[in-house]
């Protein structure tokens, strides 16, 4: 590592489970991919070629390391797993080809490939879609990756601006691609490293940054799939989703509340406002308040929790019966709660949200994009993008919270022996973690006693023989009925 380098300080520590994140890479670009060249959703654009893309040859032999483009991320993992610099560089061309990819998605393009005497190129044209064309995303991704470790003056960085070279002209020589496509890939590829490298300056978490934007891949593709299929199932389906990856990103804003996705705290609000505050309608800087007191009094009759959350419900921090647990439920889905909520609050004195920086900032940005969404789109679809953005938001979310809530902290001394701290930590599974328990929110427990740690140092401070609840005894919880019936 160079000396360079270690005078600018990622603000993380050398890269955990690697390979983990390779997987998951390869499995969301290689599903957006093969959505967007094999169902464009939208009229198909055919790039044309400018005068130069007639002066190039096809050369057959360059197809090996137009290929060579699988190999850049498995490259990059292997050669920077035990090196800081691993994690902005990943993060920049993931950046790179999800930009690529949800362009794609939106504004279908396809190139018309020339003919060709050869084998092997005609082979791969049957192979290959000649759909999303432009941007490239061959060309995106190594450049991405070039410009991060180039400000970093990593020493493997010639190795990518070579490839970045070799992709760039592979990518014209094999049919692929003409030359515009190709700019427009150097240009977002650019675009994705300087991001990344304001974002390490400003000492942003990328693992929380990279997954507030995984959130919003999810909701952005499940949103654009339901709008064209326009199908009653696709919309229920896309409620469902839309409300869980909702209710992680309020995972991630509960992180932010501490100032973990920076210690620049101006810059912290501005981009989770931004990513769920502003469009969540729960601006941080109203939340960071109730929640710094309810670490401060868990559990007691000044929390928060006991005095707003639960105010005139049947949840009293122990098991319920069944009529009282689906009143209970029902509230929380049918947003009477959250009105009961407010009230409390209203009537407790409590403040409303000020209208600070971050959250004029982050609204501006907001305006400004619903105002491009509803010139590009019809009033129809501005209703549908608002019904299954804030229908979602108001019901199953806020019951997926309040779940979580009393997952959390509920039954206290003689209710739940052993658990005098009146909160808990879960062993959950994929079910629990994609809906309940997002990014090791399970493990609050270990939050509550070292809040200053983020969201993914969280599963280090468990101890080997510390105790965690099976996420199957859930039910004990809430429902009294469980225990008679197991």
């Amino acid at each position: 590592m160079s000396s360079a380098f270690a005078h600018r300080r990622i603000n993380t520590s050398v890269v955990t489970r690697p390979f983990s994140w390779l997987v998951v890479y390869t499995l969301v670009t290689g599903a957006l991919y093969f959505l967007v060249t094999h169902f464009p959703m939208g009229t198909v654009r055919i790039i044309q070629p400018v005068n130069i893309d007639a002066h190039i040859a096809q050369l057959p032999y360059t197809l090996a390391p137009y290929l060579s483009y699988l190999l850049i991320m498995p490259a990059l993992v292997v050669l920077g797993r035990r090196h800081e610099w691993l994690l902005p560089a990943f993060f920049a061309g993931a950046l790179a080809s999800g930009t690529c990819l949800l362009s794609h998605l939106f504004w279908p393009t396809m190139i018309e490939r020339p003919d060709s005497t050869s084998q092997w190129l005609m082979w791969f044209y049957r192979m290959d879609s000649p759909l999303a064309a432009s941007p490239s995303g061959h060309v995106a991704l190594p450049v991405a990756i070039s410009v991060v470790l180039g400000y970093l003056r990593v020493r493997q960085t010639w190795i990518f601006a070579l490839w970045s070279l070799v992709l760039a002209i592979t990518v014209l020589t094999t049919g692929q691609h003409v030359l515009l496509d190709a700019v427009y890939g150097a240009a977002i590829g650019a675009m994705a490293g300087l991001t990344t490298i304001t974002l390490t300056r400003l000492k942003v978490d990328l693992r929380t940054m990279a997954a507030i934007l995984l959130e919003w891949l999810c909701i952005i593709v499940t949103l654009r799939i339901a709008l064209y299929v326009s199908d009653w199932r696709l919309y229920c389906l896309a409620f469902v989703i839309i409300a869980a990856r909702q209710h992680a990103l309020f995972i991630l804003y509960h992180d932010a509340t501490h100032y973990h996705l920076t210690r620049h705290r101006g810059i912290n609000d501005f981009l989770i406002n931004l990513a769920i505050g502003v469009p969540g309608t729960v601006p941080v800087e109203f939340y960071r308040s109730l929640h710094l007191e309810h670490h401060q009094h868990t559990g007691t009759t000044r929390d928060p929790e006991r005095r707003f959350l639960y105010h005139q419900q049947p949840w009293k921090f122990r098991p319920l019966g069944g009529k009282l647990l689906l009143r209970q439920l029902l509230g929380d889905l049918f947003i009477i709660n959250t009105l009961r909520n407010l009230r409390a609050y209203r009537a407790a004195g409590g403040a409303s949200p000020t209208m600070t920086r971050p959250v004029v900032a982050s609204g501006i940005i907001w305006l400004t994009l619903l105002s491009f969404i509803a010139w590009q789109t019809s009033a129809q679809t501005m209703l549908l993008i608002a019904l299954l953005w804030f229908v979602p938001l108001a019901t199953l979310g806020t019951l997926l919270q309040k779940i979580r809530s009393i997952a959390e902290h509920s039954g206290g001394p003689d209710v739940t022996p052993g658990w005098q701290e009146w909160t808990y930590a879960w062993s959950v599974g994929s079910i629990g973690r994609f809906f309940i328990w997002p990014y090791h929110i399970n493990l609050h427990l270990h939050h509550h006693r070292n809040a200053n740690h983020p969201w993914h140092t969280l599963p280090g401070l468990v101890r080997a023989d510390e105790r965690l609840m099976d996420s199957r005894t859930l039910l004990f919880l809430l429902w009294s009925g469980s225990k008679k019936n197991s």
